[in-house]
């Protein structure tokens, strides 16, 4: 059995579940409380134990729990672009940009719903120069046909579809990113992409 130790309304737990629910894998949800740390141990937002391979897999962080399950579980390889060298370097750029949306966009919305301290005025604006970015490159993606970061769908849109999906629950409008919002629908509609608390079904006859 797979185990997931999280909390339900964290956008990085919400990648790994994301990508559990694409991949069709069974898993245990259970509170990251009840991991036994050690007393001065750091905690992790999440834990990965994979109990199916011998001795146990272990995961701490969102990054390396997606990279492993898509090793491990993602046969094809389609989902890290495995037979596309410059796809495979250009999904793991967007891992990366997904990290800095967790540190603004993400930043932000902990602040405001959770009450996290952080500097809002500058997360928030750097949350926008990131939109800023995506949504650029997203146009340019859709003029060539593709709707997804590198093409075909890849752990690059898992990583940063939570943050942007609830960014505006940090104060940072969607509204001036309109390639970005049409992304958004497309990720929903991945089969076996599963909702979080404050990511809505798109309606089935919406336009992308």
């Amino acid at each position: 059995m797979i185990v997931l130790y999280d909390d339900e309304t964290s956008a990085e737990c919400y990648q790994v579940r994301a990508l559990l629910g694409v991949l069709g894998l069974e898993f245990r949800s259970v509170a990251l409380e009840e991991y036994e740390f050690a007393p001065d141990a750091r905690r992790p937002a999440l834990v990965l134990v994979d109990e199916q391979v011998d001795p146990a897999a272990v995961a701490h962080h969102a990054e390396s729990a997606v990279l492993y399950l898509a090793r491990v579980y993602d046969s094809e390889g389609a989902l890290v672009r495995g037979e596309d060298p410059a796809g495979h370097a250009a999904m793991l750029d967007w891992l990366a940009f997904g990290r800095a949306l967790t540190a603004s966009a993400g930043a932000a919305r902990r602040h405001e719903a959770f009450g996290e301290p952080t500097d809002l005025p500058q997360v928030q604006a750097e949350a926008h120069r990131l939109l800023r970015v995506l949504d650029r490159h997203l146009w340019f993606m859709e003029r060539q046909g593709e709707d997804f970061l590198v093409g075909a769908f890849s752990l690059g849109d898992i990583a940063c579809f939570g943050d942007v999906a609830l960014c505006e629950e940090g104060g940072i409008s969607r509204q001036d990113y309109p390639a970005v919002r049409r992304w958004c629908d497309r990720v929903q509609r991945v089969p076996g992409m599963p909702l979080m608390p404050g990511i809505f079904r798109v309606a089935a006859g919406r336009p992308s």
